[in-house]
């Protein structure tokens, strides 16, 4: 698999990208946050080297696995929230204090705190890591691409001033959420 994007997805005190390669002068070349950008930070480094290891067994990049290390993280949280709250209604329902938990709910209450912290920690890796970067990166790419692509469909139809106005509102809609996936072309009334 390559690298993706190509240069370290952290941006100069100017504001400009920077024109290093992804993982220059650390363990993970091709990947992630220059030296010059916190790439050879320690947790970094240790994040760059699971997301490889779970890429690899998962057959997948390791910005995805990164990504799903903080999903997995954050879901784990969710998850020991649920209990919590689960607890506490039926607590409650059974005639107990609101502001009181029982007993039964203190392990859960420092698993939730031990799981938000993991999950803090995770994201953070994550976005030191440049995973959140190259990811607007791409996206920045790929919307490029896609009005690239329009543009190119409209030239060859030559359609007039008028109707490439309407096909790109059309477009920009649809885009926005405005048309929806279940509104179709307008029936004529």
């Amino acid at each position: 698999m390559t690298a993706y994007p190509a240069r370290c997805p952290a941006r100069n005190l100017n504001g400009r990208m920077c024109s290093h390669r992804a993982g220059q002068g650390t363990r993970h070349p091709g990947y992630g946050t220059c030296i010059w950008h916190r790439g050879g930070q320690q947790h970094v480094e240790e994040a760059w080297a699971m997301a490889h290891e779970i890429a690899a067994d998962q057959n997948i990049t390791p910005h995805e696995a990164l990504l799903d290390l903080v999903r997995t993280a954050t879901g784990r949280a969710a998850w020991v929230d649920g209990v919590l709250a689960n607890e506490m209604r039926e607590h409650v329902e059974a005639g107990g204090d609101p502001l009181k938990p029982p007993p039964s709910l203190t392990k859960w209450l420092a698993q939730s705190r031990l799981e938000r912290k993991l999950a803090a920690a995770t994201a953070k890796q994550a976005v030191d890591a440049g995973v959140m970067a190259a990811l607007e990166r791409r996206l920045d790419l790929e919307g490029e691409l896609v009005a690239s692509a329009l543009s190119a469909a409209l030239d060859s139809l030559e359609l007039d001033h008028e109707q490439r106005v309407k096909a790109l509102g059309a477009a920009q809609q649809h885009l926005l959420g405005a048309g929806g996936p279940a509104a179709g072309p307008s029936q004529p009334e």
